[in-house]
């Protein structure tokens, strides 16, 4: 069982984050994956979502806006596993997704899909 921490960095798209988080959570196998969400500036406007999901999701949250490569090097940085999988908030996780990608990890590989 390969373990990922899944990167999301969001800056004020609480919509389209609420819809990647629940795809990723219902479509995941393996259940100790970790999903950390950069909140990069203006927190309060995603405080619906952060709510939502506190209890499955790590949240760190920006007072202000610092750019997409800071909150993508703070993901990494809290990161509890060694694979790590960076992807938008725009994004929506297929079924299996963590097994599907599976195949494609290798030893201290980030991956981003397009």
């Amino acid at each position: 069982m390969n373990k990922v921490s899944v990167i999301i960095p969001t800056y004020r798209n609480p919509k389209c984050l609420d819809i990647c988080l629940e795809s990723a959570l219902r479509g995941q196998d393996y259940e100790h994956n970790e999903i950390i969400v950069v909140v990069d500036g203006f927190p309060e406007e995603s405080k619906d979502v952060i709510e939502k999901y506190k209890n499955d999701v790590n949240f760190l949250q920006l007072p202000e806006n610092k750019g997409m490569q800071y909150a993508l090097n703070m993901g990494v940085y809290n990161a509890e596993h060694e694979r790590i999988l960076i992807v938008n908030d725009d994004n929506v996780f297929p079924i299996n997704w963590d097994t599907i990608l599976d195949k494609d990890y290798d030893e201290n590989l980030i991956l981003t899909p397009n």
